[in-house]
């Protein structure tokens, strides 16, 4: 799983500290607007607030799981049963609101924005609703512990972290005397050899035993240890595979965590394009989102030219060598870029592991190229390329991009897509792609058989014959690609060749 979307919740968090004193005089004015609502829970909020601040003042943060891990604890000792309340959510969705405001008076980046958004919505998710999932989960391992096939005092999961195998999780059975702090030193632990974590485990949690059976259990990144009891018989393969398969099937629904996080970066994606108002702000936004929200730190957007073949560089986001807009080649000068063009018509991504091999030399020189992402800007709707966007990690960098990447890449270059096809006409003659789709005259006709004018009609208000008209049409229709004179007058609204 790349990193983007903590990247951007750890913006976030640093924003809360930045923004502490003008969001409590905001709080301040909030709390005598909710007086309706119970004293106790508004008091317990800013008991949680003061909490937070605090924290954020004395700890540094890698992750933002482990500041809302703090706050699930704290509430979790006033509040031990979980309650999804409907007010609890509104009040955290109210100080968000607050956040956004101190914000806006400071004149704060759209992406600041965003960054704040993500960050509630995972205190959402996590602090309120993990409470359930957390309790389950370690019902579930107590689960396995106490099943009669493979009775066990205790388990541990393992996972490989950088070559280094570390202590994730413990869970003890009700005969096993141990304390809370005993198992947070055990979930410290980490070692070279998994052999080692065994040892160090056993001694801990085994005292007395000098050989207690423990058996482990790989699961993909991570091994079970159980520490079998003393009087279960030799434990066999069979049973071993069963608690690997229960394992496994929980990993995936974790798993299904981790998927949502390319869920929040398609949705931050579109709500980003949604302010486009022009051809020029809709490619600024495309090439900024596609770094912002996804593991590339460079990218370079071209307008693809099917009358002419040629691709013409439009905007590019952290490139500092040169200027992509003086870039114009045609796709015939690239045999493999354009061998791989039969994939774009599925608007799929081509990863390209050294750069040399599709763009010319004096590219790769002059930009630093070593791998690449070629991401089509795909209309799905009308089967239509209309653009590339080449993205890369940096100068002269080395990378492989895991199939999670590839098909959220599809999802955003056909949001790229669908938003510059709205502009695409006055794109066109912005950067100068080529000449424009159609003439004065061809849009006057257009615009008045969109209005609902017959050809006899149009003639009239154009002073023209009906037969001009006519050609004008099929003129129209065939520059288009449309069905008939309706379907192109759709098309030319949603091109905005026509208002």
């Amino acid at each position: 799983m790349e990193h983007k979307i903590e990247d951007l919740a750890i913006r976030g968090l640093f924003l809360l500290k930045e923004y502490e004193k003008p969001f409590l005089e905001e709080w301040s004015c909030l709390k005598k607007d909710l007086r309706a609502l119970q004293n106790d829970l508004l008091s317990e909020f800013e008991r949680m607030i003061v909490y937070g601040f605090n924290n954020l003042t004395k700890t540094t943060f890698v992750s933002t799981n482990d500041f809302i891990q703090l706050l699930v604890q704290k509430w979790q000792k006033r509040h031990p049963e979980f309650v999804d309340d409907f007010d609890a959510i509104f009040l955290i969705s109210a100080v968000e609101n607050l956040f956004h405001k101190a914000l806006k008076r400071k004149n704060a980046g759209f992406l600041d924005h965003q960054a704040v958004q993500i960050f509630f919505t995972r205190i959402i998710d996590k602090v309120l609703r993990t409470q359930r999932l957390e309790y389950q989960d370690d019902k579930w391992l107590k689960t396995i512990l106490g099943l009669r096939t493979v009775p066990s005092n205790w388990l541990a999961v393992i996972r490989n972290e950088k070559s280094r195998f570390k202590v994730h999780k413990v869970v003890c059975g009700d005969a096993l005397p141990a304390t809370e702090q005993l198992v947070t030193m055990c979930e410290g632990l980490q070692a070279d050899h998994l052999a080692d974590v065994s040892t160090a485990l056993g001694r801990l949690l085994s005292p007395g035993n000098e050989a207690p059976q423990i058996i482990t259990i790989p699961c993909l990144t991570e091994t079970l240890m159980l520490c079998v009891k003393e009087q279960a018989e030799t434990i066999t393969d069979e049973q071993k595979e069963t608690l690997r398969k229960m394992y496994l099937k929980q990993m995936k629904l974790n798993h299904l965590e981790s998927e949502l996080e390319w869920k929040d970066a398609s949705l931050l994606f579109q709500q980003r394009l949604i302010h486009s108002q022009s051809a020029s702000e809709a490619v600024k936004m495309i090439t900024q989102g596609l770094v912002d929200y996804l593991p590339f730190s460079r990218c370079a957007l071209f307008i693809y030219s099917p009358g002419e073949q040629s691709g013409v560089g439009v905007h590019a986001h952290n490139v500092n060598t040169g200027s992509v807009q003086h870039i114009k080649e045609s796709i015939a000068e690239f045999p493999l870029l354009r061998k791989y063009l039969k994939h774009f018509s599925h608007s799929k991504p081509i990863f390209i592991e050294d750069a040399a091999e599709i763009l010319p030399v004096k590219y790769v020189r002059d930009y630093s190229l070593k791998s690449l992402v070629v991401l089509p800007i795909y209309v799905p709707a009308e089967n239509k390329l209309i653009g590339l966007a080449l993205l890369d990690r940096g100068e002269n960098k080395s990378f492989t991009v895991n199939n999670q990447t590839l098909t959220a890449l599809i999802k955003f270059g056909q949001y790229g897509g669908e938003l510059l096809n709205q502009y695409y006409e006055d794109a066109v003659q912005l950067f100068g792609v080529q000449h424009a789709v159609l003439t004065i005259r061809e849009r006057e006709v257009l615009k008045l058989i969109a209005e609902g004018a017959s050809i006899n009609e149009a003639a009239d208000t154009l002073h023209l014959s009906a037969y001009t008209v006519r050609d004008y049409i099929s003129a129209i229709i065939h520059k288009l690609d449309a069905k008939n004179r309706t379907d192109a007058a759709v098309k030319a609204l949603k091109m905005r060749l026509i208002q």
